[in-house]
């Protein structure tokens, strides 16, 4: 099991999806965890859900990312009321567009960069200035894609941002370890969201063509991803920094 007791964990897009799936396993995990989402219809219902399971420890707070003096003042604000956080996972991302790269829209190309690379930079420097202005340590988990390492035909943009979020992690790593700040990135592969079920549901044969380019023969889920993300967390990793780790089924070697 990897322990969060007493420990504060932020995690960014989790109200849904991936992040919802990292947000239960935490508290899985005894953690305390601090939600922020855009979607605030969304965020009030699956944090009033989680809240009546794991009294006292859920916190949410509906934020938009790219506003990052907003997102310091969050962060100040439960330091200042509730204490030290210890951990965070920067999950939020999203895409806009698709196409051949040739076809690809200046508008959508600024949108998905934004979304998918500039908003974790933002969100990533909030959380080192708060740690280093109060001298703590903690861990930082990037969620990645597998797209960045495989590339993904008709949406070469989020590709390419989701590589440059592998390239920021390692810098960060080498300016982070010297202050016992530990960074590191997950990469998934395809993962049971709602986004890809509704695909499945439009596309009944995409489900055993994506299974049979994966070498467990199944596809990840939320709780795979939220499972790798509580063991970076936690103590149990102490030792590990710096690294993008593909959680794949080992679709990746395929």
């Amino acid at each position: 099991m990897n322990d969060l007791t007493n420990k504060n964990i932020l995690i960014t897009g989790a109200a849904q999806g991936i992040g919802l799936g990292i947000t239960k396993h935490a508290l899985k995990n005894n953690a305390s965890v601090i939600m922020l989402d855009s979607n605030n219809d969304l965020l009030e219902e699956t944090s009033d859900a989680l809240k009546s399971i794991h009294e006292g420890k859920v916190f949410n707070y509906n934020l938009d990312l790219m506003n990052d003096h907003a997102y310091i003042s969050v962060i100040n604000n439960f330091h200042n009321e509730f204490g030290n956080i210890h951990g965070f996972c920067n999950n939020a991302a999203a895409s806009s567009g698709l196409g051949e790269l040739h076809t690809f829209s200046n508008t959508d190309f600024d949108k998905t960069l934004d979304l998918s690379f500039k908003m974790l930079w933002l969100s990533l420097k909030c959380e080192i200035q708060y740690l280093t202005e109060k001298s703590l340590t903690a861990s930082i988990v990037n969620i990645s894609s597998n797209a960045a390492l495989r590339g993904y035909a008709n949406n070469s943009i989020y590709a390419a941002s989701k590589a440059a979020v592998n390239s920021l992690t390692l810098s960060a790593a080498k300016e982070l370890g010297k202050k016992n700040i530990r960074i590191n990135a997950i990469s998934p592969g395809t993962i049971l969201t709602p986004g890809v079920e509704n695909y499945f549901k439009q596309e009944p044969n995409a489900e055993d063509y994506l299974k049979s380019s994966i070498l467990l023969n199944r596809i990840g889920t939320p709780e795979d991803i939220g499972n790798a993300v509580s063991f970076l967390l936690s103590e149990d990793s102490k030792y590990i920094h710096g690294q993008v780790i593909s959680i794949d089924g080992g679709s990746s070697i395929y």
